[in-house]
């Protein structure tokens, strides 16, 4: 039951964080259930958790998973404003995938059974270290409302676009690994080396900014590997 979990869950990451754009984000929370990017996404969400339940018997299950997210979104849309909303959301999502899962009585068919459980849960902490975690970390700024004053000189910045986005893959996944191998010391030393590096720019209020989002950006990755490595006793 628990390899199935983790495979719904991996089919959700994919659906609702690497399969949407913000253009259909920005479409959705606009119009509403007049969006037809909202119709467009349950039918993601309904291909990806039929697909990798690897089971043709689990279509109508994933019917189920995918006019809950539909709803759910739609629930979404309409109280945008609301703090905590996108958490609200995302725990409503993974609270109906948990009691599907838990209902279904299928299992996994025999092709998957051989297939580490460990590896699974692996690959889950791949996803949700990347694209997933940069969302998360801009949601809880964003409700933590902090905010950094842009001044005039914004335009001549040397910052390279998107550039934190990669660096703080790089840096998840990287520590993801180092946690997974029982290196703690290589984390402590990264986290170390990119501070110093942010406070020796000179401006504090850009870098305290980008200091709260390296050390949220390290947590993710360092819970995330010490769950699966306590989990798995690894």
């Amino acid at each position: 039951m628990v390899s199935f979990l983790l495979l719904q869950l991996i089919a959700h990451t994919i659906s609702d964080f690497y399969l949407q754009t913000d253009k259909s984000c920005a479409d959705k929370a606009k119009n509403g259930l007049k969006s037809p990017k909202l119709y467009i996404h349950a039918l993601i969400t309904f291909v990806c958790a039929w697909l990798l339940s690897f089971s043709f018997n689990f279509w109508w299950v994933a019917l189920i998973i995918a006019v809950t997210h539909l709803l759910v979104d739609a629930m979404k849309c309409y109280a945008s404003k609301c703090k905590y909303i996108f958490f609200i959301d995302q725990i409503i999502h993974v609270v109906v995938i948990v009691a599907v899962c838990y209902f279904w009585k299928g299992g996994l068919p025999d092709c998957l059974c051989c297939l580490d459980e460990k590896y699974i849960a692996l690959l889950l902490g791949v996803f949700v270290c990347i694209k997933p975690s940069n969302i998360i970390i801009k949601e809880i700024i964003k409700d933590a409302n902090i905010k950094v004053n842009k001044g005039s000189d914004d335009n001549n910045t040397e910052d390279l676009p998107n550039a934190g986005k990669l660096i703080g893959v790089v840096e998840r996944l990287l520590s993801l690994v180092f946690v997974l191998l029982g290196q703690y010391e290589a984390v402590g030393f990264i986290i170390a080396a990119k501070s110093l590096l942010r406070f020796a720019e000179g401006d504090k209020a850009k870098s305290e900014y980008v200091l709260i989002g390296t050390l949220l950006s390290f947590s993710m990755a360092i819970f995330v590997g010490v769950a699966i490595k306590l989990y798995y006793g690894m």
